[in-house]
Formats: C-alpha cells, structure tokens, sequence
C-alpha cells in the first residue's frame, strides 16, 4: 500500500511520508491544508496542490489520519505569509503548524511564488 502510493507522489509531485521514517532534518513550519480518514482522498487534494502552487506537498501518515501539508518554512511568519496565498486558491480551513521540515526546501533554494 505505501509502496504504491510513494511510486504515484513521484509521477505527481508531492511526497507520502512513510510514518515509519522521520518528517525532516530541522524544526520548522508547514501548512496543514486537510486531515482525511481515507488515503484517495488525501491524494486527491495533494494532487490538487501541487498543479496549483510551487512548494513541495506532503502527506503525512498520523494514524489513523492522512495530513496534508504544504512547504518547508523556517519561520511561522513566512508560513503565514504562504497560507494567504493557499486560502485565495480555495482551502479556507488551511493552518499553520509545527513541523519537522526538510531544510533543502529552503527559500533561497527553492524561491517561494504563487500560483
């Protein structure tokens, strides 16, 4: 099951996070965009994100809960920031979270724009 869904987030874009393995390499913030019960449901929105904005997309398994998440940012204010931009493109319940983040995501890296 995890197999699979890891071979479609390569095709797609964004990541399913083996609950097995670690979230990140520092400490940081990211968008949770939703929490499913059902794993498609999760894809889907993940799906979604990632033809919408330029951020890495994640999902998360927190059992018995499928989170997405958005972006790898070092500082809740920039965080913040994005999650206008996630509001405008239709995900109103978005918030900011705590997270483990993975620093070669970095905005001076990898430059944060909209859709």
């Amino acid at each position: 099951m995890v197999l699979s869904s890891i071979l479609f987030a390569q095709i797609s874009g964004w990541v399913f996070v083996d609950p097995d393995k670690p979230l990140g390499n520092a400490k940081g913030w990211r968008i949770q965009v939703g929490a499913f019960i059902y794993k498609q449901n999760a894809e889907k929105t993940a799906s979604i994100l990632d033809k919408k904005i330029d951020l890495p997309v994640y999902i998360v398994v927190e059992n018995p809960w499928y989170k997405v998440l958005v972006g790898d940012f070092r500082t809740k204010e920039e965080a913040e920031k994005y999650l206008e931009i996630i509001h405008k493109i239709g995900f109103e319940d978005a918030f900011v979270r705590e997270s483990p983040i993975n620093l070669q995501n970095d905005d001076r890296v990898y430059p944060k724009s909209g859709p």
